[in-house]
C-alpha cells in the first residue's frame, strides 16, 4: 500500500475508472457541444451512484458546504486588507502551486485557495 493511499484513500489506483469517453479520438476541429458534454457528465454521475458510499448528490452538498465555510473564513482573514495585498496573496498561492511537481497532492489546496481568493479580488476591484 502506497503512502498516497494512506493520505488519500479515495485515490485508489486499482479501482475501475470509466471516463465515458467516445471510442473515437478527439478532433480539435470538431465543434464542442455543451449539451453533449452535460449529458456525458450526467451519465457519469448516474453510473457513480452504483458505487458504494453515500449518494453523489450528498457528497457534492457536503463539499460545497465545506467550501462555503472556507470562503467565509478566508473573507474574515482578508477583511480590511488592501486590495493589492489580497491580489498578491492570490498570485503567490498560484505561483507556489505551479512550482510544485505535477503529481504533488499539495498543489491542489493551493490552487483551490487561489481560486477562492479570486472571488475576493474581483469583488474588491468592483467596489
Amino acid at each position: 500500500m502506497s503512502d498516497n493511499y494512506r493520505e488519500y484513500p479515495w485515490s485508489r489506483k486499482g479501482e475501475a475508472y470509466d471516463e465515458m469517453m467516445s471510442e473515437e479520438p478527439f478532433d480539435e476541429e470538431e465543434e464542442f457541444d455543451p449539451e453533449e458534454a452535460d449529458q456525458r457528465i450526467t451519465q457519469f454521475v448516474r453510473s457513480a451512484e452504483e458505487l458504494s458510499g453515500p449518494p453523489v448528490e450528498e457528497l457534492a452538498d457536503q463539499v460545497a458546504a465545506l467550501m462555503r465555510t472556507a470562503l467565509r473564513d478566508l473573507e474574515a482573514i482578508m477583511e480590511g486588507k488592501p486590495h493589492n495585498k489580497v491580489l498578491a496573496t492570490q498570485l503567490l498561492l498560484g505561483q507556489r502551486a505551479r512550482g510544485m511537481q505535477q503529481h504533488n497532492p499539495e498543489q491542489w489546496p493551493l490552487h483551490a485557495a487561489s481560486s477562492l481568493l479570486s472571488g475576493l479580488v474581483i469583488r474588491g476591484a468592483k467596489s
